[in-house]
């Protein structure tokens, strides 16, 4: 019998999958840039090989910079809970490496978790990963799988793992995992560099000061690089080919936005010499420009 805390996992049952219905989306650092990497195909190829009951239908690749769990989490969410559809399962492997700084789970152990909206997800429980669905998970597990013996446990442990969960082997759900362990979201910070190379951030309007909110043009620091931009929050303010403008974003859900930074026709990642989301890429600073 099936523990009882097992009773939050509300994913519909097998019998109820349809074949040929399922939308994996692997995101994922593989590539260790905004690029896909041979790594996605073959870890789309153990998913077939492993969906015995044939209820895939498509598998599409998202690839996110290398080791950036802040980056994963993003967009985790944006696709989760902002452009969720029925069918939609999330598989994410982004594991924090070498010198860069990071917070939460030593172990980074992986996990299943359902959301409120009854979307699955499965993805590395370190770093930020799970911080911007956090609110919105019902349960969260450690998966019974092995954590070594591999360097590539994306292609040889977790897509078996991940398929058995779907198709109702709640076994493999083991110890649950306490979601105040999730890092909160951290604040001020790049969560993603588009192909556009516009800087989506992590700040909502919410959090800037009356008094950055009323100029009409602040001053940003990131990355030891200071420029001045134009505050187009509500303002009517327009910028032209070049300007540098504070934007009310696309991402992060309706009436709560993310703000971006961008350089119209150009890259704002340029001028603050941001190749990628880094984890420990530190704060950005919003003051209003002095005149």
């Amino acid at each position: 019998m099936v523990d009882d805390k097992l009773s939050k996992w509300t994913y519909r049952a097998p019998d109820k999958i349809e074949k040929g219905s399922l939308h994996v989306e692997v995101i994922a650092d593989y590539a260790g840039i905004h690029a896909t990497d041979h790594a996605f195909s073959e870890v789309r190829n153990h998913f077939f090989r492993f969906d015995k009951k044939e209820v895939i239908r498509t598998i599409t690749d998202h690839p996110v910079y290398a080791f950036s769990t802040i980056e994963t989490g993003f967009w985790i969410a944006q696709e989760a809970l902002h452009s969720e559809h029925r069918n939609l399962v999330i598989f994410s492997n982004t594991a924090p490496r070498g010198d860069i700084k990071w917070e939460g789970e030593q172990r980074q152990a992986f996990a299943a978790g359902i959301l409120n909206n009854g979307m699955p997800v499965f993805a590395v429980h370190a770093g930020y990963n799970l911080s911007f669905i956090k609110n919105d998970l019902n349960g969260l597990w450690e998966v019974k799988v092995p954590n070594q013996g591999t360097q590539f446990r994306s292609r040889d442990y977790y897509p078996k793992a991940t398929m058995e969960i779907l198709n109702g082997d709640l076994s493999r759900l083991g110890r649950e995992i306490d979601i105040k362990t999730i890092p909160e979201i951290p604040k001020f910070a790049v969560a993603s560099v588009d192909g556009y190379g516009n800087l989506k951030t992590t700040i909502r309007k919410s959090y800037l000061s009356p008094a950055v909110l009323d100029s009409p043009l602040v001053r940003i620091a990131l990355n030891k690089h200071y420029h001045f931009a134009l505050n187009t929050l509500g303002r009517g303010i327009k910028g032209k080919v070049g300007d540098l403008c504070m934007v009310s974003g696309s991402s992060g859900g309706k009436g709560r936005n993310f703000l971006e930074v961008i350089k119209l026709q150009m890259r704002a990642a340029d001028e603050f010499a941001v190749d990628g989301p880094r984890d420990d890429l530190g704060k950005i600073e919003i003051t209003p420009a002095r005149i």
